[in-house]
């Protein structure tokens, strides 16, 4: 359970593509939604970004989605109706402190050129 639910996320896995290949007849790299989950999204701070990488980095964003989502450092994520895609900077944060809310936090970075992701509609 997600307190505070401002947006749905999108969550693409990455997969090789079975009928796509590059110039070298290797497979091209694909992604294909998920799951869409609940999310509390939002900006991260100076101080936060300063505590968590040293620096202040602009275009960097936290998310708590509910604990049972399963996520990995290799997915991209993207805001439901938009043409924006994050990356998951790190591995994700599972928190327990709050027993009964258990969440997953995520540090996403907005990527520079939207990368392009199978909706699967």
């Amino acid at each position: 359970m997600v307190y505070f639910p401002n947006v749905e996320l999108e969550l693409y896995d990455y997969t090789d593509s079975l009928t796509e290949f590059n110039s070298y007849y290797e497979p091209l790299k694909e992604y294909s939604l998920k799951e869409t989950v609940p999310c509390n999204f939002q900006p991260m701070s100076p101080n936060d970004s300063l505590k968590e990488f040293g620096e202040i980095l602009t275009d960097t964003y936290k998310a708590i989605i509910d604990s049972n989502v399963e996520v990995n450092p290799r997915m991209l994520v993207k805001i439901k109706g938009e043409p924006d895609t994050y990356e998951i900077t790190g591995t994700p944060m599972v928190n327990t402190h709050f027993n009964p809310t258990k969440h997953t936090k995520l540090i996403l970075k907005k990527q520079r050129k939207p990368t392009k992701v199978n909706t699967n509609d």
